[in-house]
């Protein structure tokens, strides 16, 4: 009894959780400011948007040099620097002197984001070896309720602590980012781990944690992971004007409130049954839910399409959560790094253009519901990307 409680790496799990909550907090804290920024740099709805959607776009592109970062010089300096490089990033986005620095520091700051968000698959393994789908689904935990927190505390909390100045309120939120970076810098693993921990350079040199354009594995899990990501964001990004044509209006609060919160109870249900990484059934499952509660949404009205808003919400999360942890599951060393950069890349690129084609295609032809066409037709092409094993093979 002893024994297996001393071996179970509640410290390393804990900072997992930590370095997770940071990865989207800084992102979507921005949100809840947006009109207070708007004013002081003068944007307009386009130049809002922008500010969101960059740091997004710099994650997707920023996956491939973040995988030579880490290969360079190992996990955990690269998970550090991206750590500080996101907070420091965040914070110089109240005090930039222009709209154009605005939008290349929230670019800074997405690749931050990308350097250790491509790390952390590959640190679980490293820090906690006996544990690794416990460790991917505690980190992935984490980020989920960082998006609450980021998206559900900035005005109601921050901001007023902050004197109701939206630059002071970024830079309240990076402090306790600062703080977690710190903590993992000077963390150390348990006696048996620390020499595989520093052997992590060796296990990820730069080339090669660079994936191979020609892999099979890495589109059919980046094609997986973009419906995962597309089917979450496009209800999300169109919700408010579908509901608006609709008259139903008075469903909007309570229906994002709840959508939003659909990652983090999804978190939870993987956080219950770890078990689930690394299976073909959960992921299949979650993935044909995904799309008929999207079907939902798109064709029917009232109470039946927010239903199928919910279902995908908490489906499309669940998916995300155990496509993230995979690669952690099923590779080792470099090949960690290698398939989880080449998912980012493909997942969030595809994720991005494919709700924007959607809304240019709904003005075309004046039928808003099109919008979500494409990302449903993208959601179903998905499915035949599953596989038939009972478990994902090894990744090498």
């Amino acid at each position: 009894m002893g024994q297996r409680t001393q071996s179970f790496p509640v410290f390393m799990l804990a900072i997992l959780w930590l370095i997770g909550w940071t990865l989207r907090v800084p992102v979507l804290a921005a949100p809840p400011l947006a009109t207070r920024i708007a004013e002081s740099y003068q944007l307009e709805a386009a130049g809002i948007g922008a500010l969101t959607m960059l740091p997004v776009v710099a994650i997707a592109f920023g996956a491939i040099p973040a995988a030579l970062l880490i290969g360079r010089f190992g996990l955990k300096v690269s998970i550090v620097f991206g750590v500080l490089l996101m907070a420091m990033a965040s914070t110089a986005r109240g005090y930039a002197p222009s709209s154009l620095i605005l939008f290349s520091v929230s670019v800074i700051m997405g690749f931050g984001v990308a350097v250790f968000q491509t790390a952390l698959p590959a640190a679980t393994r490293v820090w906690t070896p006996s544990h690794i789908a416990l460790g991917s689904a505690v980190y992935l935990n984490g980020m989920m309720v960082g998006e609450m927190s980021g998206a559900g505390l900035t005005l109601p909390l921050v901001l007023p602590l902050a004197g109701n100045d939206w630059r002071m309120a970024l830079l309240l939120w990076s402090v306790p980012i600062v703080l977690i970076a710190l903590v993992a810098l000077f963390a150390r693993a348990p006696v048996e781990k620390c020499v595989r921990s520093e052997a992590a350079k060796e296990d990820l040199p730069p080339t090669q944690s660079l994936p191979g354009w020609n892999d099979v594995l890495v589109w059919q899990y980046g094609f997986l992971l973009a419906g995962s990501v597309v089917l979450y964001y496009v209800i999300n990004s169109y919700v408010g004007v579908i509901l608006e044509v609709r008259e139903e209006t008075e469903a909007l609060a309570w229906l994002l409130l709840l959508y939003n919160a659909t990652p983090l109870l999804a978190s939870f249900a993987v956080l219950a049954l770890p078990g689930w990484i690394g299976r073909r059934g959960p992921i299949a499952a979650s993935a044909t839910l995904a799309v008929a509660g999207l079907a939902a949404f798109t064709f029917l009205t009232g109470w039946a399409s927010w239903l199928g808003a919910l279902i995908t919400g908490f489906a499309a999360s669940v998916e995300l959560i155990l496509l993230v942890s995979l690669p952690a599951t099923i590779a080792k060393g470099r090949a960690v790094t290698r398939l989880t950069a080449g998912m980012t890349l493909i997942g969030y690129g595809i994720a991005f253009l494919l709700p924007m084609i959607g809304g240019w295609f709904a003005k075309q032809v004046d039928w808003l519901e099109f919008s979500l066409i494409p990302s449903l037709i993208f959601g179903v092409a998905v499915l035949f990307f599953v596989g038939k094993e009972h478990r994902y093979p090894a990744y090498t």
